[in-house]
């Protein structure tokens, strides 16, 4: 990479990374009262497609918020806003008003756009804001991750069949619960194995492996019977495992799901004189519910000190970290915005 370049990614709705509350409680096919809460949905036409860029969170209520955190200098948010409903939004506690969409309708699919950031982690929270019309919805469909200008950048995975994924605990009825399973077709990396993918469906086994990198993703498909499961990142006898639900109330499946995200990690040398190493532990929390694991990434770049961009906040520094990357196209846009339009005539019924 001779000459620096833009570096980003993006989030989905639906990656168990992002915080929503109300925290969203479903049942397959029976989803939550946009006006009282969070609405996970998905606009695939038919059942067996897969969710990957056509699902979507809606609401209608009044303070509702999300929260994601991130690494980089810059964060773009799209969805759409109807009948008067706006937002607020702040970054590392500080208030960002430049960059904020108050326009409406299929014309605003941009939410917010904020660059200049350090380069450093950040956490965002959002606000939804009711307008007069108890009809007006807020629907979030991804978050764009602008990173930075890279003079280097170097990826490296490890598909859920290698060697250096360790499965545990050493225990026949903990490693012989890991089987193999046909894939959903999802967009991967080099590297990966697009056709087949881990699960397990008992509590307590977990998956194990050592990496290097300064940013690090965890991919495993998301369904409905994809529940509750912890994180630890370089885990040590006082650090406290992370908790993510991969649960989706709609019959299809998230293939490309980001199970798990973090960025900033160390890359200082070692005493020996190669890269520090990380290491992550997944462990399933709920019996007869599945953790999957199809692959994870690692990311090593070097950015420019300074991006030259103008910001729209002045944050402080970030102290959070925790939250999918993948592409959205035009297709999933309209399908988004036809799905709000949907959910819009049902409450023009209640009313």
């Amino acid at each position: 990479m001779a000459n620096p370049q833009p570096l980003n990614f993006t989030i989905d709705d639906s990656s168990p990374v992002i915080r929503y509350t109300p925290n969203p409680t479903f049942a397959v096919n029976i989803f939550p009262d946009p006006l009282l809460n969070w609405s996970p949905v998905c606009g695939a036409i038919d059942a067996s497609e897969r969710c990957d860029d056509h699902s979507a969170h809606v609401t209608g209520l009044d303070g509702a918020k999300f929260a994601l955190s991130f690494f980089g200098t810059g964060i773009n948010l799209f969805g759409n806003l109807t009948l008067g409903t706006t937002f607020s939004m702040n970054i590392d506690g500080n208030t960002v008003s430049n960059g904020l969409s108050g326009g409406e309708g299929a014309d605003s699919q941009i939410l917010a756009k904020v660059s200049g950031l350090s380069p450093a982690l950040h956490t965002l929270i959002l606000t939804v804001k009711k307008g007069e019309d108890i009809r007006g919805l807020f629907t979030f469909d991804y978050a764009q991750i602008l990173v930075g200008n890279a003079t280097s950048f170097n990826r490296t995975v490890i598909d859920a069949f290698s060697d250096q994924l360790r499965l545990g605990p050493a225990e026949p009825r903990y490693l012989e619960s890991w089987n193999r399973y046909g894939g959903y077709n999802a967009s991967v990396p080099d590297g990966v194995n697009f056709s087949s993918f881990r699960a397990t469906d008992v509590m307590g086994a977990n998956v194990y492996a050592a990496f290097k990198g300064s940013t690090l993703f965890y991919y495993g498909p998301c369904y409905t019977a994809s529940h509750a499961y912890t994180v630890s990142l370089d885990g040590g006898a006082n650090s406290q495992p992370v908790q993510l639900n991969a649960s989706v109330p709609f019959t299809q499946v998230v293939a490309r799901c980001l199970r798990y995200y973090s960025g900033g990690l160390s890359t200082q040398i070692s005493d020996s004189g190669s890269q520090i190493e990380h290491e992550i532990l997944i462990t399933n929390s709920q019996d007869k519910k599945w953790l999957t694991i199809h692959w994870l990434e690692m990311w090593d770049f070097q950015l420019v000190e300074s991006t030259g961009i103008s910001t729209g906040a002045s944050p402080s520094s970030a102290i959070t970290r925790i939250p999918h990357l993948h592409s959205t196209d035009g297709g999933g846009i309209v399908a988004l915005l036809a799905l709000t339009t949907v959910l819009y005539s049902i409450i023009c019924h209640l009313f």
